[in-house]
């Protein structure tokens, strides 16, 4: 069947309207394309300055000061009744669009396992032949080196605690692959095996004494270096290697404020929807550690003078069970570092107050270290350092997230623990379990008060289509059906209903709604070429309002609207 328009006249008349009528919605206004959009293209500008924290002021304002002045703070408590100011890096879907701060991947196209597996690798791994030590990290439990491959790619190599091999290179791999599926720019990461005699010491290399002062790097302090390490019975040492990030460092990126440098920064950080919807990566990850930073600004430049920031994710090896040099305190990720609710608790039960979170147990398998699922909950994760970005999440941030964290299937979830290439089987499949477990438990949480489905797309011109997340996702395994109304939505005039229609699938077809307006109106559907469905599933109550344009034979999704119950 074909429906058609008089394009011409259908559009002259509705731009008419919509010079006329200032309250028009702006979904009505803006451009009809597609559901997930790029920004604009960057503004090429000169290299910024390179950003430098204080790491003690922003760790005691952080972690002392903002969380007790929150504590006391009335505006704290009104927000559980009322969602706070809403994110402003989104669409007319409430999704956020493609920029040098987050990539759609999951949701935008099928991924494959092959997919997760390889991440954000682009290029091979260390080229053979010797690797030019050219700096190293010689202090701490677990040491690093920059390292310099017979092609002169220069990578950042991590060792594993000697007491717990496998622990944090596997955590940090598997994080970066399931981050940067979801979206997020992470460095190109790999997993070798480097044979201790490949290792060549560069006569300028350079390393930092414990005053933090750069120093020449001495064979002997290579042999200390190495000794804190574990090779196997033939000598070479199992290493998580990263590629060095394109363009220029410019240091750490803050989760508030702007930076002032950079035209294209107009948006606080703050109210970001990709940084605010990290939490639930995070707590799904157990990344208990979201400090500035961990995070990278580089500088891509054009191949003149100018270029445009793009913003990272680093350093997840805190990720899963481990913390850097070893496994997870059992209140890692249940408490912050400095938690001021929980200590005015045990203070005033005089120290009787139970802390939920004694119940964790440690894996005895060393590669996994502290990491479950019975005990955690969504409500409860708590980072070391408290985040802005993430106290300000609202409840349309969480579900946009969990709405991506949905779409991870098991096999998604069992190629990135592959990447690690645990020794022992019994790891990849304890840690692919407690995933798929904390994936659940966050879905239920984020879509608690919301109806969980994902973004309408068109099939055979007339059909609305939304995948249900819930059911398959897995978390809601009951048969279901699904209530729809459909009206034409007038802009000068009164709203016409035009039918009610329950299916079994979250499908509807608009044929029959476009039939009995061109029997009522053909004029006014010239007009007014706008419909609004509203469907949700029998037994929940919040629904989704779809707003669709009719062009010529076919309809297109122009904007959604989500309950929240």
């Amino acid at each position: 069947m074909r429906i058609a328009l008089t394009r011409r006249l259908g559009v002259s008349v509705f731009a008419l309207a919509v010079s006329v009528i200032g309250c028009t919605p702006a979904w009505k206004q803006m451009p009809h394309d597609r559901v997930f959009q790029r920004t604009a293209s960057p503004t090429l500008h000169a290299m910024p300055s390179r950003n430098i924290t204080t790491g003690w002021w922003d760790l005691a304002l952080y972690a002392g000061v903002l969380p007790l002045a929150k504590l006391v703070s009335p505006a704290t408590y009104l927000k559980r009744l009322v969602d706070g100011p809403p994110a402003l890096d989104t669409n007319a879907f409430g999704l956020v669009p493609d920029s040098p701060w987050f990539e759609n991947r999951l949701g935008r196209k099928e991924l494959s396992a092959a997919d997760v597996s390889r991440g954000a690798i682009v290029h091979e791994g260390l080229a053979p032949g010797p690797l030019t030590i050219i700096a190293g990290k010689t202090s701490g439990v677990t040491p690093g080196m920059v390292i310099k491959d017979s092609r002169g790619v220069v990578w950042f190599a991590k060792f594993d605690p000697p007491a717990s091999l496998e622990l944090t290179t596997g955590a940090e791999i598997i994080a970066s692959r399931l981050l940067h599926v979801a979206g997020y720019h992470v460095p190109e990461m790999h997993i070798e095996s480097i044979a201790i005699e490949r290792l060549v010491l560069s006569s300028d290399a350079k390393t930092r004494n414990k005053f933090n002062q750069q120093i020449g790097l001495t064979q002997k302090q290579l042999g200390v270096l190495l000794s804190q390490l574990n090779p196997d019975p033939k000598g070479r040492l199992r290493a998580l290697i990263g590629r060095e990030l394109p363009g220029k460092a410019l240091g750490p990126f803050h989760y508030r404020g702007v930076r002032r440098d950079d035209p294209n920064d107009t948006i606080p950080h703050e109210r970001r929807r990709s940084l605010r919807g990290l939490w639930v990566f995070n707590a799904w990850l157990g990344n208990h550690d979201t400090s500035d930073e961990n995070t990278l600004d580089t500088f891509i430049s054009d191949g003149r003078s100018l270029g445009y920031v793009r913003h990272y994710l680093l350093d997840f090896g805190d990720s899963l069970g481990a913390t850097g040099a070893r496994a997870k305190h059992l209140s890692e990720g249940y408490e912050h570092r400095v938690d001021w609710a929980e200590m005015g608790k045990r203070t005033l039960s005089f120290g009787l107050s139970y802390p939920y979170w004694l119940a964790v147990r440690r894996s005895p398998i060393l590669a996994v270290g502290v990491f479950e699922s019975e005990i955690f909950a969504p409500a409860r994760w708590a980072p070391l350092v408290p985040n802005v970005a993430f106290d300000d999440a609202t409840t349309r941030d969480t579900f946009w997230a969990a709405s991506i964290l949905a779409r991870f299937t098991e096999a998604h979830i069992k190629a990135a623990v592959a990447t690690a290439e645990y020794s022992d089987p019994r790891a990849s499949e304890i840690i692919a379990r407690v995933l798929r477990e904390r994936q659940h438990k966050l879905l239920k949480y984020a879509f608690g008060d919301m109806l969980g489905v994902s973004e309408p797309v068109v099939e055979d011109n007339y059909k609305i289509r939304l995948t249900d997340l819930e059911v398959s996702s897995g978390l809601h395994k009951e048969l279901t059906q699904y209530k729809w109304s459909v009206r034409w939505n007038r802009t000068r005039g009164r709203d016409v209903q035009l039918y009610r229609e329950n299916t079994k699938t979250p499908v509807l077809d608009l044929r029959e709604a476009i039939k009995r307006v061109l029997a009522r109106d053909h004029r006014g559907l010239e007009q007014d070429p706008f419909f609004t469905i509203r469907m949700h599933r029998v037994g929940k109550a919040p629904g989704v309002s779809i707003h669709v344009r009719l062009v010529d034979d076919y309809v297109v999704v122009v904007g959604i609207e989500r309950d929240i119950d």
